[in-house]
């Protein structure tokens, strides 16, 4: 699966002209000191240091553009070189937007190794262990009541997890075999399938659940991976037990290719579990003719299932920190920060009917491209109205 990113196009309206401006005007930086009274929420008028989020798979591509926005969002007016210090929030103007990135913070994603490791990586470093990277927040889908003995019962490790949106673990068939007959699974039956609870252990075969006559063949998830630690809890066992006797594979999460390029009489009698964001949008690589999707009592997964949580296997998509963490970190991953805050307390351009502050000089509503970006990964809005969070604490 290819891990290249498109780069969106930037809309820093005005930057240039804002620059050549304050240069024109200033003599010295502290003429210009914004008293700290005056900060925005979370700020503390300078640039800080690049913020990085380790772990999940399923939210690198969300959390990435998500990044990308966040970087580019306006803020103060900085210090221009060779003017010092640095990074430096100027006086504010008429024009200055005091409601996005208000010290232009930077956050970057690391790449997925998982969940657990993610979150793994954050307790280890917070523990003090030699040869660790400092992480600002690990992402994560799955539950806090999952998290790794690494961060469980240490008072060191106090994380507080946000979830900013939602997701669900899907099950995919591939078409053109003996799964065409089955387009629905009760839970009981997903679990005689990937537990082998059933009569016969792990040798099913399609035909006992409507299907035509072939042995199903379960694939399982790598175990460091939030999707299975979600699988998990949902069948209540180890989803990859029947994986060997079935003659699957143990696969890297979100990642359908090894099956599409299994021989025909493999693909079409195989089974799988991964995130419904990822298949939707397509960066599973599981094709919408070459796979369908089952329903689990009779309910589809959909935008509108997971929602209202009548979809059986929804789950919340978070962001954990280190509480008593550096302000400027839970400005943009906390549960009151920049992705989490309501739209009503972002800026929006004059004439935008939508919920924000009127600020005409900002190109576009922030909390609904925020929200824009949640939808085109393929995930679903937590909350649809006030603030787009929930918080679960650990320790």
């Amino acid at each position: 699966m290819s891990i290249e990113i498109s780069e969106k196009k930037s809309r820093l309206r005005g930057l240039a002209r804002r620059v050549a401006a304050i240069a024109a005007v200033f003599t010295s930086v502290s003429l210009f000191a914004l008293p700290a009274s005056a900060l925005p929420d979370f700020s503390d008028g300078h640039f800080n240091f690049v913020m990085t989020g380790a772990g999940s798979d399923t939210t690198y591509f969300a959390m990435q553009d998500l990044d990308n926005l966040f970087n580019e969002a306006p803020g103060c007016n900085l210090t221009v070189p060779p003017a010092t210090p640095q990074w430096t929030c100027l006086a504010d103007t008429a024009t200055t937007v005091t409601t996005e990135n208000y010290d232009h913070e930077v956050a970057t994603e690391m790449f997925p190794q998982g969940s657990s490791a993610g979150l793994r990586m954050l307790c280890q470093e917070n523990d003090g262990l030699s040869g660790t990277l400092y992480y600002s927040y690990a992402r994560s889908s799955s539950a806090p009541g999952s998290a790794p003995s690494e961060c469980k019962n240490d008072p060191n490790d106090k994380l507080r997890y946000v979830g900013w949106a939602k997701d669900a673990v899907a099950i995919p068939r591939w078409t053109g075999g003996a799964s065409d007959g089955v387009a629905n699974l009760t839970v009981a039956q997903l679990k005689e399938i990937f537990l082998g609870t059933g009569p016969g252990g792990c040798n099913r075969n399609w035909n006992e659940f409507g299907g035509g006559n072939a042995l199903i063949r379960v694939n399982g998830i790598q175990t460091s991976s939030g999707t299975y630690s979600a699988w998990s809890g949902f069948l209540g066992g180890d989803p990859n037990t029947c994986v060997a006797a079935t003659g699957g594979q143990v696969l890297f999460e979100n990642n359908c290719t090894p099956i599409n390029t299994l021989p025909a009489v493999d693909r079409q009698r195989s089974i799988w579990a991964l995130s419904f964001g990822k298949y939707t949008t397509g960066e599973a690589d599981c094709s919408p003719t070459g796979t369908a999707l089952i329903s689990v009592n009779g309910i589809a997964a959909s935008p509108t299932t997971i929602q209202n949580g009548t979809y059986q296997f929804n789950r919340t998509l978070f962001n954990a920190y280190r509480r008593g963490g550096p302000a400027w970190i839970q400005g943009y991953v906390g549960e009151a920060g920049w992705i989490c805050k309501p739209n009503a307390l972002h800026s929006k351009p004059t004439g935008d009917p939508n919920p924000g502050i009127v600020n005409a000089n900002v190109d576009r509503n922030w909390g609904v491209a925020i929200d824009q970006v949640i939808t085109a990964n393929g995930f679903v809005k937590v909350n649809p109205t006030g603030n787009k969070c929930v918080t679960f604490d650990v320790n």
